[in-house]
């Protein structure tokens, strides 16, 4: 796993990379087998952190997003994710790519819009607007690996099945959302009105010299307090800061911009607008100066 990493209610991915160690993270009160005793983490974008935990030569699957996504947006370096996929197939080791969250790249994900190479992929709610749902996709190789092993169980007990497989609501559900709203054509509309809601932010901290970023992947943009970009989701965690986040959200939603209730992310939908974009930026703009004009505490903005 990859710390600050997102894959739903997932025990095992419940773990974080500090300087003391591998360490439950925070709130992680739930997990019934601690999480070090089954998962191994690094950061992102260490990909020496990832070969020498891949040398232990225990480890089934590496578990990622193509970019992290649940700690403010952390996009991959160049060649990293091939520097995964090198190390992975070096050690044996199956690569699942999560495309919860990073589907906004585009219809295929991330795997389709980067091109990449994952053993399996996987992919929440999203694929059925929202229904539940979910689905995922393995290598022809893999499968077969699968299906020739007679004691596999591949429905029932432990496989895939319970009252949602198949369920008709859900399977009807996939096929207009993927048939009639997450065409390519909606995606490139999306991933447009993304890029203007991005410039528009940039424009503000630009102009009012504010130490923040934003980071856009595909149909999804978010800000963070902090001037370069995240490389880890250690450094994202950071980079957090609860009063402001609150003070932004209370800002926007008096003002009838409804963001995310967590960090300061904003995923455009078919519906979305350049017009939607820009009342973002003037409102954005306008906290901005307002918290310019009055001093912090600590006698600046941090």
């Amino acid at each position: 796993m990859f710390g600050y990493c997102y894959h739903g209610s997932v025990d095992e991915a419940f773990i974080v990379a500090t300087q003391a160690g591998p360490q439950p993270r925070a709130g992680n009160v739930g997990a019934p087998v601690d999480p070090r005793e089954t998962t191994r983490v690094v950061e992102f974008n260490d990909p020496v952190a990832l070969e020498r935990e891949l040398s232990h030569g225990d480890v089934a699957a590496v578990l990622m997003e193509p970019a992290l996504t649940n700690i403010g947006i952390v996009l991959p370096e160049a060649g990293y994710l091939e520097a995964v996929r090198a190390l992975t197939r070096r050690h044996g080791t199956l690569l699942i790519n999560d495309e919860t969250h990073t589907f906004s790249a585009g219809p295929g994900g991330c795997t389709a819009a980067w091109g990449l190479e994952p053993d399996l992929v996987t992919i929440g709610k999203a694929i059925a607007g929202g229904i539940p749902a979910g689905a995922y996709g393995l290598t022809a190789e893999l499968a077969e690996r699968i299906l020739a092993d007679p004691a596999a169980d591949i429905e029932d007990t432990g496989g895939v099945g319970g009252t949602l497989a198949g369920n008709a609501l859900s399977a009807a559900a996939m096929r207009a959302t993927l048939g009639e709203v997450l065409t390519d054509q909606a995606f490139d509309d999306m991933i447009a009105v993304a890029t203007r809601f991005t410039a528009g932010v940039r424009s503000v901290l630009d102009s009012r010299h504010l130490p923040w970023t934003i980071v856009q992947l595909g149909a999804r943009a978010e800000y963070r307090f902090c001037p370069e970009p995240p490389r880890t989701g250690g450094q994202s965690e950071a980079a957090a800061d609860a009063e402001l986040d609150e003070y932004l959200h209370l800002y926007m939603i008096n003002r009838g911009i409804l963001m995310t209730p967590f960090h300061n992310m904003a995923l455009m939908c078919p519906a979305t607008t350049n017009a939607d974009a820009d009342a973002h930026t003037a409102v954005f703009a306008a906290a901005a100066d307002e918290m310019l004009g009055a001093p912090t505490r600590g006698g600046g903005l941090h």
